[in-house]
């Protein structure tokens, strides 16, 4: 099984990032002054949708925010600068932050279902953004204040001047497979029934195909051969790049680890494509489309 196009959602971000001239002096500030620049609101990382889009606005929009209101610049796109304004602490309440008259700030996982994918790729850009520059206000050179810098691209630190970059946490994915049967669990934070591939974290100085066989093993004693990449997915929840793959298992045996699998099953492929056109068996439920676990389940069915 080859890798093709990359189907997951918060792929494919349209924006150029601008790179070579964010860090010029004067540059996102003429943007900024730009009356047909894009401003995006973000209240706690859930955009503002209505009527099954996602509403941006114009810069002149940008007084009714707070004046310290954390602020990104995404990109270009379409001719027009995409800048992120974080509202968190405009409001206690999603319909009482600015805005909110024209619409509601919805959970990004329910707008990934109904906005288009540039723009949930745009807004899960600015989510990601926003959390790692809350959690890195600090130097972890010398401990001192760290500034936003280039847009929200980096932060400095006022006292070293060291720079800090935002980072990925990569996590393998795994779609283990037994003949004609695909593995799929659930940890306990998850609901009963709702099953997915499994995944963890690549831990320090190894490989994300080393890490896929690490997870298999410790959590479901699976022992996995022939581990084959297919696509990623960045995933801002809060900062994960999800890496894909399929993977074939010694054998069927199961061996849960209860404190991370509280429930795995084989499901058949007749079942899972049973599944994937929206029928109930067992009692099971797929993960949503705009995750990558559901186009590793689809890329599989659709090659057998």
């Amino acid at each position: 099984m080859k890798p093709g196009n990359n189907p997951n959602w918060f792929a494919g971000n349209p924006v150029d990032r601008a790179y070579e001239k964010r860090a010029q002096d004067g540059f996102l500030n003429s943007l900024l002054s730009d009356p047909d620049s894009i401003l995006i609101p973000l209240w706690h990382g859930d955009p503002l949708i209505a009527d099954g889009r996602a509403l941006f606005l114009t810069m002149a929009a940008r007084s009714e925010f707070p004046a310290n209101a954390p602020l990104v610049f995404l990109g270009l796109h379409d001719g027009k600068a995409h800048f992120a304004v974080d509202v968190s602490n405009a409001a206690q309440t999603p319909d009482a932050a600015p805005f909110a008259d024209l619409g509601e700030y919805a959970p990004i996982r329910a707008a990934a279902a109904v906005i288009t994918r540039d723009d949930l790729a745009m807004i899960g850009h600015a989510r990601w953004l926003f959390e790692w520059h809350r959690k890195h206000q600090f130097c972890a050179v010398c401990g001192a204040k760290t500034e936003i810098r280039d847009g929200g691209a980096k932060r400095q630190c006022e006292k070293c001047e060291a720079e800090h970059f935002p980072r990925s946490d990569p996590v393998a994915i795994v779609l283990a497979i037994h003949e004609n049967a695909c593995l799929l669990g659930r940890g306990p934070h998850f609901p009963p029934g709702f099953l997915s591939a499994l995944a963890g974290f690549v831990e320090a100085a190894e490989t994300p195909e080393e890490a896929a066989k690490r997870e298999l093993f410790e959590e479901a004693g699976v022992r996995l051969t022939s581990v084959r990449y297919q696509f990623s997915q960045p995933w801002p929840f809060p900062s994960s790049l999800m890496m894909g793959f399929i993977a074939d298992a010694e054998d069927r045996t199961l061996t849960l680890d209860t404190n991370e699998i509280e429930e795995a099953r084989w499901v058949t492929l007749g079942d899972t494509k049973s599944l994937l056109r929206g029928e109930e068996i067992d009692g099971i439920f797929l993960p949503p489309k705009f995750t990558i676990a559901r186009q590793l389940l689809e890329r599989w069915t659709e090659a057998n």
